[in-house]
């Protein structure tokens, strides 16, 4: 609050007070209560002025950061899955990717690696494998992305059997800790 503006609420807040004393002795009160009145309305004038300016002390409520599996992950894996032309979009293949790539990991096979093409193509057919392959800009109809999902999901039932310490395709797979 600037010095001008609390000068001009203080002298308010004195003519208030000094006009509701001076009504209060012209209306019959002696003055020692009518000076005491008047100070009264300088004080609750004064306070009441102040508590208009005070510093607000909310706080700011954070933006609520995304989960994977959260309701807006699902949200948008589902709207991924359909594009133009009845074809799957990229955001989809890419996220099958990744799954592919961490489900691969536990035969032992990684995904990108050239030596491996073969292998990665026995256990996922040539069809997801091409589809899955990096630079292949693929865009799937939804009936071979379910086909592949599919051939992952048996993959990963096969690693689990294997080892039961491994997770299922609902894991994280997004990499956070």
């Amino acid at each position: 609050m600037t010095r001008a503006r609390m000068v001009r609420r203080a002298i308010g807040c004195v003519l208030a007070g000094a006009i509701v004393g001076t009504a209060a002795w012209f209306f019959g009160m002696d003055a020692p209560h009518a000076a005491g009145l008047g100070a009264v309305v300088f004080a609750l004038g004064a306070v009441l002025s102040l508590l208009g300016d005070q510093a607000d002390v909310t706080w700011r409520v954070p933006s609520p950061q995304p989960r994977p599996g959260a309701r807006r992950d699902v949200v948008q894996l589902g709207w991924s899955l359909g594009a133009r032309g009845g074809r799957v979009s990229p955001e989809a293949v890419r996220r099958l990717r990744g799954v592919a790539a961490e489900v691969l990991d536990r035969h032992g096979v990684r995904l990108d690696d050239p030596a491996s093409a073969a292998e990665v193509a026995a256990l996922l057919g040539d069809d997801t494998a091409a589809m899955l392959r990096k630079g292949s800009a693929a865009a799937p109809r939804p009936r071979d992305f379910a086909t592949s999902l599919s051939r992952l999901e048996a993959l990963a039932q096969t690693a689990r059997q294997v080892d039961p310490s491994t997770s299922s395709l609902t894991s994280d797979t997004s990499g956070a800790a």
